[in-house]
């Protein structure tokens, strides 16, 4: 079962690495194109709005809960959960295609949530028409996203887990080519801080498209699933009051964060708005940096997670409680043994990071401010992985009460620290540093989630043998740390005689930091007898053309 969830894991995570790749392409076309400033942060909220909205009226339900159904579908079904997805994806798409349509409506309504006091004055009109025009053409991204997870979990729920990680490089490549079409059209260099009405329609509806694409490429795998999709109307009889008496709590869960990320999305904005003629780390920095941690999440993370969840509700339905733990445990490790050392890397090299991202054209000037937003939300990414799975595993059971009241503590921890961070602690003129404020908020947030959930869960997993997380944590760790510390000390010897300034730089930073990590780092571990650290060393070598 273990080897079956890692083969699964690793068909997602091959296509999970390639999406990411293109995405970060995208992020540096982005930078050089509309800047890492205000002009920047404008379009990077405005394009996050359709997601945030989607997750709050019906991804939350969408990712969690109908999963846990539809495995239990398929297997006690006569028809194999025919009927119950068909009935599950007409229901969504219509409620998605309501949804959008009102949202499309309320577009400046939308819009003004997210917008700090900072660009309430008379003289920032363009901007704010700026972001409303943005916003319309984006909102159509709902129903799109919510259609594609709604497939993408049928797939999932009947083990087809590759498409739903693939399909997002069609996404990345239209999204990417509209700004190739952008830099060719529009002049790069000092961009103004409002856009013209060409540059808005391009932008967003070259994204919006990206979306769609994302969409189409998904359809012909639900018919190779094994699945004929028809329409049908009606609940009645379906078991779907359950499901939704399920997605109450974890609407609720969701709604919670959208509020977290609308205090911080004005937060953040309200740094690059800010009178602070210098570098500044705004959303832009925020959300870049974010993406960057979130790099081995998705790749490992979520791929572990993905596979095994429909497992972990299996077991669970089954009342093996300690299997489910087991699982559970195991899949954090792997995880962690990715994860810990990417950040530490992130940590020691956040400089170079940001440079191969972000250091192009407009977007150059703000490195070191998003070098420092990216170390303090570094500080977060582990005690998020752990979060994560955690909170898997109370969906395994079918719970998603309990979840949502640990989001509230997170969400609140969250919210206070980044407001008194911001508004408190940073005056006026030092709003700038908003960004890195808002990451050291994030990581606060999600130690003292793992710290209060871990007593609750075990009330509903005791604890069993082999199924611990703390001493492995911490010997990963003290690998991480040693090999990354290698790595600072080699590239400090080498710029004493080397210049690492620009992308180019940058990159052969990094080869070389990563070719003395990574040894330092397997050589730790089998040290230290990390076996999940050796059991992906051993797979990695084990593919190589060594003779022997």
């Amino acid at each position: 079962m273990a080897d079956r969830t890692l083969r699964s894991a690793g068909v997602m995570a091959a296509g999970t690495v390639l999406s990411r790749l293109l995405g970060f392409v995208r992020i540096a076309l982005l930078a050089a194109a509309i800047g890492t400033a205000l002009r920047g942060d404008i379009f990077t909220a405005a394009n996050t709005i359709p997601n945030s909205l989607y997750i709050l009226l019906a991804g939350g339900v969408f990712n969690t809960v109908l999963v846990p159904q539809l495995v239990r579908a398929i297997k006690n079904h006569d028809d194999g959960g025919q009927d119950f997805t068909n009935r599950v994806l007409t229901f969504g798409f219509v409620v998605l295609a309501v949804v959008t349509v009102g949202c499309v409506l309320l577009a400046p309504a939308i819009a003004q949530l997210y917008l700090p006091k900072e660009l309430h004055d008379p003289s920032r009109a363009a901007e704010r028409a700026s972001m409303v025009m943005f916003v319309r053409l984006c909102l159509p991204q709902i129903f799109f996203y919510g259609a594609f997870v709604l497939v993408g979990q049928v797939l999932n729920a009947r083990r087809r887990f590759g498409p739903m990680m693939w399909a997002p490089i069609a996404n990345n490549i239209v999204a990417c080519a509209s700004i190739v079409i952008f830099l060719f059209i529009y002049r790069v260099g000092d961009t103004p801080p409002t856009y013209s009405h060409g540059e808005e329609l391009l932008l967003g509806l070259g994204h919006t498209l990206g979306i769609a694409v994302q969409l189409l490429v998904l359809l012909p795998y639900l018919k190779a699933s094994g699945h004929t999709y028809r329409v049908k109307f009606g609940l009645r009889g379906t078991g779907l009051g359950h499901t939704a008496r399920l997605g109450m709590w974890t609407v609720f869960f969701v709604a919670v964060n959208q509020v977290t990320l609308v205090v911080v999305t004005q937060l953040a904005i309200a740094g690059s708005a800010s009178d602070d003629p210098g570098a500044k780390a705004g959303l832009f920095a925020y959300s870049t940096a974010m993406l960057i941690i979130l790099v081995p999440h998705g790749i490992v993370t979520v791929s572990l997670a993905t596979a095994a969840l429909p497992q972990m509700s299996a077991l669970a339905a089954e009342g093996n409680t300690a299997e489910v733990e087991r699982m559970s445990a195991r899949s954090i490790r792997q995880s962690l043994a990715i994860v810990v050392p990417a950040a530490a890397a992130m940590i020691a090299f956040a400089y170079p990071i940001v440079t191969i991202i972000a250091g192009y054209g407009s977007g150059k000037n703000n490195l070191t401010l998003m070098s420092y937003t990216l170390v303090t939300l570094a500080l977060g990414i582990v005690p998020f992985t752990i979060q994560y799975f955690q909170l898997r595993t109370f969906y395994a059971f079918e719970d998603t009460r309990t979840p949502f009241f640990l989001q509230c503590v997170i969400a609140a921890t969250n919210i206070a620290a980044a407001v008194i961070g911001v508004r408190v602690l940073l005056d006026r003129e030092h709003l700038r540093f908003s960004g890195v404020i808002l990451g050291a908020a994030y990581a606060l947030a999600y130690l003292v989630a793992v710290l209060i959930s871990r007593p609750v869960l075990r009330r509903r997993v005791p604890r069993v043998p082999g199924a611990g997380i703390g001493l492995p944590l911490l010997a990963m760790v003290i690998a991480a740390v040693a090999g990354a510390g290698a790595g600072r000390i080699v590239l400090w010897v080498l710029s004493l005689a080397i210049d690492w300034s620009g992308p180019i730089g940058a990159i052969i930073e990094l080869l070389i930091a990563a070719a003395v990590m990574l040894p330092v780092y397997a050589a730790v571990s089998r040290v230290l007898r990390i076996h999940e650290v050796n059991d992906v060393v051993s797979m990695v070598t084990s593919k190589l053309p060594i003779r022997r």
